[in-house]
């Protein structure tokens, strides 16, 4: 078994609308999970845009990274049987979605910087492709959103990989641009 990041795709808008699909790419590789923000549009690649870490996730539309579970061997196409092996390689395009109100998704355990609380939110942080875990989606003292996409915790649950169990949280957007 590997150790990246798995994502299983619920109800999301984005398998209705392709203009919530965008194609992506970063200098470095990235898990499926990943909370990324776009750059501009890479020379020589229509459609493609640079994705990086978001800095400033309380002005800044985060994506949903999640490409499909596949490697290129010698031009081919192939389905890999373990999720923990894939991740998305640096300098090649990869999937990301725009995140709307509603949509559920269910990710595992090492896509948080820390475990999070069931009933409570995870929200995308500067620096880091990674959720973090939150009390709250508003600052307590100013009451400003701490974030432009938050998600709220659904549900502790699993996904199975190759008989195995990982341990995983189903996540609802709440607040999306």
């Amino acid at each position: 078994m590997g150790n990246h990041v798995v994502v299983k795709i619920g109800k999301m808008a984005s398998t209705n609308v392709d203009s919530y699909l965008v194609a992506v790419q970063n200098t470095v590789d990235m898990d499926n999970g990943s909370m990324v923000v776009l750059g501009d549009r890479i020379p020589g690649q229509p459609e493609v845009y640079a994705c990086s870490a978001p800095t400033d996730v309380a002005t800044q539309e985060v994506l949903l990274v999640e490409s499909p579970v596949l490697v290129e061997v010698n031009g081919f196409r192939l389905d890999i049987d373990d999720p923990t092996l894939f991740y998305n390689p640096a300098n090649r395009p990869a999937r990301a979605r725009k995140l709307k109100v509603g949509d559920r998704f269910t990710i595992t355990a090492n896509g948080f910087s820390a475990t999070p609380t069931v009933g409570q939110y995870a929200l995308p942080a500067n620096g880091s492709y990674l959720l973090s875990p939150a009390a709250s989606i508003t600052d307590s003292t100013t009451g400003a959103p701490l974030s432009v996409v938050a998600f709220k915790v659904v549900a502790q649950t699993t996904i199975s990989v190759a008989g195995n169990k990982l341990d995983a949280y189903e996540l609802e957007v709440v607040k999306a641009l």
